[in-house]
């Protein structure tokens, strides 16, 4: 229910003095000009009401998103919505889009919403430490892959994807194998630089026996773990039950969940290795809000280039 302010009480005394004494008397005696009353007996009904305050807002604005620029917008994100924002807003300029990150922004807040996503808070408080450079801290972690997308025979066995991640630019090297082991995951590491275009200063995974020994029966380096010693990369552990700590590669798992994973059906090992490899070259050449729109293989580029010429 609207409240009736003093405002209003006042105004319906205005109108109905000036209706009975006139015009200027009414001025006179309520210390306003004429305008004033003649407008107020313009909207006066009878009711206290009709000379409430109305809103000031324009219904328009010569610098408001234009039909055309709506629709390109929803079009676009529609297209690439699923890859980020950044990539949203990359797309647009391409086709011709003039305006800011933040007004595209508050357009796609405008679109109607296909489900809301609950976001789940770490367990404890934690400080991230990124890299300082390309190559500087690379995280890696291993996938299961999920036996729904595999419509072929696959004899029992079960197939995972071991990622790595570069911290500071996010460029990301990805491979299927068999077995969930320090001999796959060991092979990985000796090519990882090579894939990568970087040399790495520190390699950081959980405590999964695919790359170190529980620490309570021994203390023996296991094969992986050797392999990073002779290639001169320093290793560094999460916190046990502390998969938050090594978020960047978790969250790149749950995106390929989401857009690699739940709309793909393979037919044989070697297509999954085929297209795993595509989109992930797509990966790594889309752009992202926090690499200043730039994508992971550009900003590797051009820390190669400027390193170069230093």
């Amino acid at each position: 229910m609207k409240i009736i302010t003093e405002e209003m009480k006042f105004r319906k005394r205005l109108c109905e003095y000036a209706l009975k004494h006139g015009v200027t008397n009414a001025a006179r005696r309520y210390h306003t000009n004429r305008k004033f009353v003649y407008r107020q007996l313009e909207k006066y009904d009878g009711t206290v009401r009709s000379l409430a305050l109305k809103s000031r807002k324009p219904h328009s604005h010569p610098n408001a998103h234009t039909k055309e620029e709506l629709e390109l917008i929803k079009k676009v994100y529609t297209r690439y919505g699923c890859d980020g924002l950044a990539e949203v807003y990359v797309q647009l300029v391409k086709r011709g889009y003039k305006r800011s990150y933040g007004s595209m922004v508050k357009q796609i807040k405008k679109l109607p919403k296909v489900e809301a996503t609950k976001i789940r808070k770490g367990y404890t408080k934690h400080h991230e430490i990124r890299g300082e450079y390309p190559g500087d801290k690379v995280q890696v972690d291993i996938k299961y892959v999920p036996k729904e997308c595999l419509i072929f025979d696959t004899m029992e066995k079960s197939y995972y994807q071991i990622t790595a991640i570069d911290e500071y630019s996010r460029k990301r090297i990805l491979e299927i194998v068999d077995e969930k082991s320090v001999t796959n995951t060991s092979r990985f590491v000796r090519t990882l630089e090579g894939l990568m275009g970087l040399k790495i200063n520190t390699i950081q995974t959980d405590n999964g026996p695919e790359f170190v020994n529980n620490q309570i029966e021994t203390n023996k380096p296991t094969l992986f773990e050797k392999t990073l010693e002779q290639l001169g990369i320093k290793h560094r552990r999460t916190r046990p039950y502390s998969p938050w700590q090594n978020g960047k590669v978790e969250r790149s798992h749950k995106i390929d969940g989401e857009r690699f994973y739940s709309r793909n059906e393979f037919k044989s090992v070697e297509e999954l290795k085929k297209k795993l490899k595509r989109y992930n070259s797509r990966y790594n050449n889309i752009a992202k809000k926090v690499l200043g729109f730039k994508s992971p293989n550009q900003i590797v580029e051009e820390y190669k280039l400027n390193y170069t010429n230093t």
